[in-house]
Formats: C-alpha cells, structure tokens, sequence
C-alpha cells in the first residue's frame, strides 16, 4: 500500500488550503450576485424552475420565457437537471449556484490528481490547479449565474483520469455524466475521446475503449441536435444552430468544412459579419488565452487539438457575444490549460520548471485582473470586482424588494422582470415579462435591467397598469412594483 511522503502531504495540504481560499473568492464572486438581483430569467431563473417541476413530477417547459408550448429539453437538452431537482427542497433558488461552485472545485481538485497520475511533480500539479482556478473562464462564469457547461467541463479532467489509472467503468460513467449536460457536447467530447486513443501511454485496451466513446459522443450529439431535440420542439427544428457561416441548417455542415476551409480559419481571428468591435473581441480572447495559460497548448499538441472545437464553436457563432471572454463561453478550456501548465512544467529542470511556475501564474492572474478591469464586450463590472463596494450593495433597498417578493402567496402565478424571476421559481407558475398568461402578480425592478424589452417600453408598462383598474398596486418599495388582479387574491385563495 502507497503512503504519502512529508513532501507529499505538505503539498497535498498547500494544495487544500488553496481550494480553500478560492472556493472564498468563488464564492463571493456568485453569491453576492444573486442576493443583489444579479441573476437572471435566462439562465438561473429558467433552469430552477426546471428543478422545481421535475422535483414535483412534471416534465419542465419553456412557458417561461416561450409564448410556444415545448418541453423544454427542446431548447437545451440538459439531463442534469431532473438528477439535480430533489436539491430544490433543501437550497431553493440557491440550488444551481451551489451546486456550480462545488462543481468548479472538484474539478480543479482532478486537474492535479490528473497532472499527477501523468508524471507531474507535486509542485507542477499544484501550479496547474492554480491557473485553472485563475482561469478567466472560470471568473466569468461564476460572475454569469448558471449553465450546465461548467458542470461538464469540471468533470472532464476525472474522465481522463479515470480512464488514466485504468478504471474504465468510472470513465465511461464521467464521460456519460458529460453527455448529459448538453447536446452538443459530445461534438467536442467525441474529438477529445478519439485524441485520447492516440495517447501511446495508455494500454491498447483502453485506446479503444477512449477511441468507442468518442463514436458514442458524437452519435449522441447528431442524434439528439438532427433528431431528438425537433421532434420535441413546436418548430420541429433545432433552435440553436446560430452558425451562418457554416450554412442554413446543421446538414450544411460537412460541406463548408470541405468546401470553405480557408474562410472558417480566418474567421477563427477576425470578424466578417460587421459587429462593433468584432475583430477586437476575437483578438482579445485569443490574447488572454494565451496569458491565462493557453501558450501551454501549443507544446503540448494533444491538448491543444482538445481545445480547437470549443474555440471553433466560439468564433463562428453568429453572436458577437459568444467570441468574448465573458460569461460561461470559454469556461470549458479551463481544464485543458490547467493541465497543459502542470505538464509543461514537468518537461523543465527543477529551478526552470518554478521559474515557469511562477511565471504561469502571474500571467494567469494578470488576465483575470484585466478581465475584472476591463473587456471590450464587458461592461457590467459590479458583477465580478469582488474587491469593491458595488458588488456587495445596490442603489435600492434590497432587504425591501426581498420582503415584498415573500409577500407573493406561493400558490400564485407570477409574472417578472428578469432580475425578480430567480427569486420567484419556486411555484408552479412564473413567467418572464412581457409574458403574462394567467399571472395574478406583476413584479418590477426599475432600477434592473430591462430586458428583454427597452427601458422606455418597461417604463410605459408600469405607467399602463397604474391605470388599468385590471390591476391592482399590491406593493411598492424602494426598488420595486408590484401588481395584484383586481380579482387575483380570491382567484389565489379559490385555487
């Protein structure tokens, strides 16, 4: 039986207490965020919801935000959440954000228990850790409010572990516990699994197996994006093939890898479609990648080949937005530059491996800086400065706006401005505004953000239901406005 040495158990310890004080920074990043109406319809609010109708045996839809009835597995084919929904009972609308922070720390915790099972020193695994944990990706995120991407990408590194150390049923499980966040997940996965079988440092056996699992995830992902999903769908078509320059529709596809490969690498680094700023954004991404650690890729091609078709699936969306450093859209490569980092440092002597070490990490925590400082697609920055007041506090009465939302009765249908919507999950019936169907309650934030309506049209709105005598003012505080049915509280108590 391996027992650890001291040196072993003095960076085993210095590795926890730094998953401690970044499970504190993560924290604060996210939590805070929520509190002070910082999340959102779409995602957070949307997929609680979710968790509250599976938990209650109903199939979860997308009446929260769709005038169209669909399951919503249509939209996003994400599995996590009926396995996720008993949480709901014990954390409530916190659920999800739990859920992704312990998510995040459990995978950097396998990024080095992979690097060391790959031969790394203890110091090169505790260094790769690091940057993942640094990872911009990671940050935005976490400062975003929930997508079952994080999830996934946390389990990537036990996957490659597992199948590392030769437990192949605890592989296979990872790697089908990936599949089930997203549908197109194994378009990414299934290029992963077939790079993997090329690893010379695995047993033939367990080539094959990677080499079976990378066929699973994209046959998983063809069938569940080209025929699952539309069969569900009101449309009978996929919603989010948003890659116009790749074609009409998905089967468009074969062709313009083959036919235009020239244009889709050059739109891997600059803008074609016109958008503000769109070149910027893309050369600004590859930029901090490449300082929070990317450059570690390059060596090691392996990985770097791993990373392409999440960078691809980035760069030739058709929303400017998805290019950017922001939110969840880089999260996945926080792994793979974890793990680079630490290998790198394995190939290196002793005194030139700290200095890389060290260099890594300011580098690393040099991008998150400029990621809480400034991005060109970013602007919101209360969300992610940790450090100043902004991120803790709100212009209104927060403690009010919070009384007023309890006052709702549970059994109500409610109908709210995106930022209220997280806060009000926990019911039957809860729509995104302008959507009101049979909602007895209409809940405003003014000082929030509109959408997705303008300021203007939300302003007019609440100024059109003071007057209609349909409705009712129910509540209104410092931050908030609140609407009741003329008739809504018999209909509540009538239910």
């Amino acid at each position: 039986m391996r027992t650890e040495s001291g040196f072993e158990s003095k960076w085993k310890r210095r590795s926890l207490w730094a998953l401690l004080f970044f499970a504190l920074v993560h924290g604060l990043v996210s939590f805070p965020n929520h509190h002070q109406f910082r999340t959102y319809a779409l995602d957070l609010g949307l997929y609680t919801h979710a968790l509250w109708q599976y938990a209650h045996g109903t199939l979860a839809d997308c009446s929260l935000f769709l005038e169209v009835e669909q399951p919503l597995l249509a939209d996003h084919f994400d599995l996590y959440l009926p396995l996720l929904s008993p949480l709901v009972y014990v954390t409530g609308s916190w659920t999800l954000l739990i859920v992704q922070w312990l998510a995040v720390l459990f995978g950097a915790w396998g990024v080095r228990r992979l690097a060391l099972a790959m031969g790394a020193t203890e110091a090169a695994a505790f260094t790769g850790m690091l940057v993942m944990l640094l990872f911009f990706g990671v940050l935005g995120a976490m400062a975003f409010d929930y997508h079952s991407n994080v999830l996934v990408a946390m389990l990537l590194p036990w996957f490659m572990l597992m199948l590392r150390i030769g437990r192949s049923l605890m592989a296979v499980i990872m790697f089908v516990l990936m599949l089930m966040g997203k549908e197109s997940v194994g378009l990414w996965l299934g290029p992963v699994a077939f790079i993997l079988a090329t690893d010379p440092a695995l047993p033939s056996n367990r080539r094959w197996l990677s080499a079976a699992l990378g066929v699973l995830g994209i046959a998983w992902s063809i069938t569940v994006i080209g025929w699952l999903m539309p069969a569900l769908s009101a449309g009978s078509s996929y919603a989010h093939f948003d890659y116009g320059i790749l074609g009409a529709s998905v089967s468009d596809v074969p062709s313009a890898l083959i036919t235009r490969p020239l244009d889709l690498v050059a739109a891997l680094f600059t803008d074609a479609s016109g958008a503000k700023d769109g070149t910027s954004i893309k050369l600004e991404f590859w930029l901090m990648l490449l300082a929070a650690g990317g450059w570690s890729l390059i060596p090691q091609w392996r990985y770097g080949l791993m990373a392409l078709p999440l960078v691809a699936q980035k760069m030739w969306h058709d929303e400017p937005g998805k290019w950017s450093v922001i939110a969840h859209y880089g999260v996945e490569l926080a792994p793979l530059v974890g793990i680079g980092v630490a290998l790198a440092h394995r190939r290196l002597s002793t005194d030139v491996g700290k200095a890389v070490s060290w260099v890594a990490v300011i580098l690393s925590l040099s991008s998150s800086i400029r990621f809480m400082d400034r991005t060109v697609a970013y602007h919101d920055r209360s969300r992610i400065r940790i450090y100043q007041a902004q991120h803790y506090v709100k212009g209104y009465d927060v403690p009010a706006v919070k009384h007023a939302l309890a006052a709702i009765p549970l059994g109500a249908s409610v109908s709210a401005q995106s930022p209220a919507v997280p806060h009000l999950v926990l019911r039957d019936r809860v729509y995104q505004y302008p959507i009101v169907r049979d909602a007895d309650y209409l809940v405003f934030l003014p000082q929030e953000g509109a959408y997705p309506l303008s300021a203007e049209s939300l302003h007019d709105s609440i100024q059109a239901l003071r007057k209609d005598p349909s409705w009712e003012l129910f509540i209104e505080t410092d931050g908030s406005v609140l609407f009741r049915r003329a008739d809504g509280l018999d209909a509540v108590n009538g239910r």
